[in-house]
């Protein structure tokens, strides 16, 4: 994937820049000047002593996203609106800011989301120093965010990566990361580099795989306008948790078949003072009418890849009388990954996703009443399952 000549040119006019920000956006017309705004002072506030770059790396927008950029200005820092390269999905955008910050030698790479509407001077900070001052090759946000906000993180994408990795990096898919310009390298010549949103993932994946130093940057409150699509999973979650997940197991097939793993982490959490997170609503009805009528699509394959006990409790999801509790969610992951790790058959991701809804109802139901702590303690308390069975379960098809 190479970058057209006009940016080429363009970048020839900017020379080296210590610093990449990208901003990655698509339809964000309402908050693509508010991001860029406090990126701008954030980089005059707390960066200073380097040279940089604010790169808006555009998906294709129909609305005046492109055009809000353009206009923008935010001098005396540099920018470049770019269309992003390749396919629309963030991946391909992400893709575009790192070949740009390669060809002028950036030493650290940050990307944000162009949609977030919590986004502080203070993040640019959090995110950059540590890469610049050589402590970490990638810095990953914790926020504090609502239980039911993250519903792909919490169920499938932490306890997943934790066990598989012994990387105990409680968001994975943040949506914010920096990284060094060693960790960019390995990513843009990997041979699975997604154009999706598998591409958080996969970031946070190689750095544990490939044994790079990861750090947690304390981001505070996340608002960002995604949020809403929550109440309509069938139209904007499920579609991404399938991209996430095929990233997913994707990368710990390649990995498996590597030999590489990391050492064992867990991080003892100690008690929380920090904000209280905005609720996020989620239509509950909506889930459960999707589990129902997706649940009988998948019933032969249940049956012939996931142990007895766990079907004859699935055999009541039609009738609403069944529960997917955190231990049979953990083994029916990993016996689904197992399935498909010899087969690549995307329709094992699909009837996963309708596990992941039964799993998230119930996951509702047991945490609704609970403050952030108490969640946070229930998720943490959850990936543990995926620990304890994970050996056993694929003891047969990965070398760990």
């Amino acid at each position: 994937m190479k970058l057209s000549y006009g940016t080429l040119d363009k970048l020839k006019d900017i020379g080296d820049v210590d610093v990449v920000i990208g901003i990655l956006t698509k339809d964000v017309e309402p908050t693509i000047l508010h991001v860029m705004n406090v990126v701008r002072e954030g980089i005059l506030q707390y960066l200073s002593p380097y040279s940089t770059l604010i790169v808006v790396s555009d998906g294709f927008s129909t609305d005046r996203t492109a055009e809000l950029a353009t206009m923008f200005d935010i001098s005396p820092v540099k920018k470049l609106v770019v269309e992003q390269m390749g396919v629309p999905g963030k991946g391909d955008g992400i893709r575009t800011v790192m070949e740009i910050a390669h060809h002028i030698n950036s030493k650290a790479i940050a990307f944000v989301d162009g949609d977030l509407l919590s986004i502080k001077g203070e993040w640019i900070q959090e995110m950059a120093r540590p890469v610049l001052y050589g402590r970490t090759d990638l810095v990953v946000p914790f926020y504090v965010r609502d239980k039911f906000d993250g519903v792909i993180t919490n169920n499938l994408a932490y306890p997943f990566t934790k066990a598989y990795y012994g990387s105990d990096i409680r968001q994975p898919i943040g949506g914010e990361f920096c990284i060094s310009r060693k960790l960019m390298e390995i990513l843009r010549n990997h041979p699975l580099f997604p154009s999706d949103f598998g591409i958080d993932i996969f970031i946070t994946t190689v750095a544990a795989a490939e044994r790079r130093r990861i750090r947690e940057a304390m981001l505070g409150l996340k608002l960002h306008e995604s949020t809403t699509k929550y109440a309509d999973p069938e139209s904007s979650l499920i579609p991404m948790f399938r991209q996430v997940v095929k990233t997913m197991f994707d990368l710990a097939i390649y990995y498996s078949k590597r030999n590489e793993r990391t050492a064992m982490t867990d991080i003892v959490v100690s008690d929380y003072y920090g904000p209280i997170p905005v609720p996020v609503e989620v239509n509950m009805g909506k889930m459960k009418e999707t589990l129902a009528m997706r649940y009988e699509e998948y019933r032969a394959l249940y049956a012939k890849v996931l142990p007895e006990d766990i079907v004859q409790t699935l055999d009541k999801f039609p009738r609403g009388k069944a529960t997917m509790d955190a231990k049979s969610w953990a083994r029916s992951v990993w016996h689904l990954f197992a399935a498909y790790y010899t087969t690549q058959d995307i329709v094992l991701i699909d009837a996963l996703r309708v596990l992941w809804l039964a799993r998230f109802i119930e996951f509702y139901n047991e945490c609704k009443e609970m403050g952030f702590p108490e969640a946070e303690k229930a998720i943490r308390d959850n990936a543990r399952f995926f620990e304890d069975v994970k050996c056993e379960i694929l003891k047969d098809i990965v070398k760990k």
